[in-house]
């Protein structure tokens, strides 16, 4: 409390009044990148963001929540963070962009014994049952395809929907799904990758629209000095996540 409250008192007259206003920090479970581990937020982007909060001599709370609802917050109320949430051009006029976290690359998955299943397009996906969290990215991809999302509240329930049969595939990383099986206790190798999900984009923190300017240019900064110090890379080896 000591240290926290001396770098207060470093700070510029603009940012120490900040200071006094918490952030709500907004984020799903999403391992490796944000979850629950022994009641406490956890994960590479977690670690990220709350190193450059800290940095900044904010105070602040992560919260996870359904992905719709911390999309909501994130929108809606000043002094909000939200990550790690996919940058779009529909998306561009809603958010202050503060770093890029991670690159993204997302696959469909379908059960292994679904041996009818063989997609490698678009125009294959058409007869199929997809699931998608609602109010996420994927929802909105589908979307744009004009394919159309079985909507669950999140990840654990668009996987327990395609092993009960009730979707026919879902759409995570390589590195989510283990997080997800692990959560549900579904066996991994029960599912198989397929092709990957079009319109790469990255991982970004974004901060509502009506923060103030001076919070957004310090974290901004922030997010800067931890990725050019190697911080950000130090902690992406540290939860198995790939820069690149």
């Amino acid at each position: 409390m000591i240290r926290k409250l001396a770098m207060v008192a470093l700070l510029p007259l603009s940012l120490r009044a900040m200071a006094a206003d918490p952030m709500m920090v907004v984020t799903e479970e999403f391992s490796p990148y944000s979850y629950l581990a022994q009641g406490k937020v956890v994960g590479y982007s977690t670690e990220v963001v709350s190193e450059a909060l800290q940095r900044a001599g904010l105070t602040y709370s992560v919260q996870v929540y359904p992905w719709a609802r911390a999309f909501h917050l994130a929108r809606s109320q000043p002094n909000v963070l939200i990550f790690s949430i996919v940058r779009t051009p529909e998306r561009e006029a809603q958010f202050h962009w503060l770093a890029q976290l991670a690159p993204r690359s997302t696959y469909l998955y379908k059960l292994k014994t679904r041996h009818d299943i063989q997609v490698r397009t678009v125009e294959d996906l058409r007869p199929y049952r997809i699931a998608a969290t609602r109010g996420d990215i994927v929802e909105e991809q589908l979307h744009q395809f004009g394919l159309t999302a079985d909507l669950a509240a999140g990840d654990a329930s668009s996987i327990r929907k395609l092993m009960a049969g009730r979707v026919d595939l879902m759409v995570a990383s390589e590195l989510s799904i283990k997080g997800i099986c692990g959560r549900t206790q579904v066996r991994c190798a029960l599912l198989e990758r397929t092709m990957p999900m079009p319109g790469l984009t990255e991982y970004y923190v974004a901060a509502s629209l009506s923060t103030p300017a001076a919070t957004v240019q310090a974290l901004r900064t922030g997010l800067e000095k931890l990725k050019s110090s190697g911080f950000m890379q130090r902690t992406a080896d540290k939860y198995g996540v790939s820069l690149k």
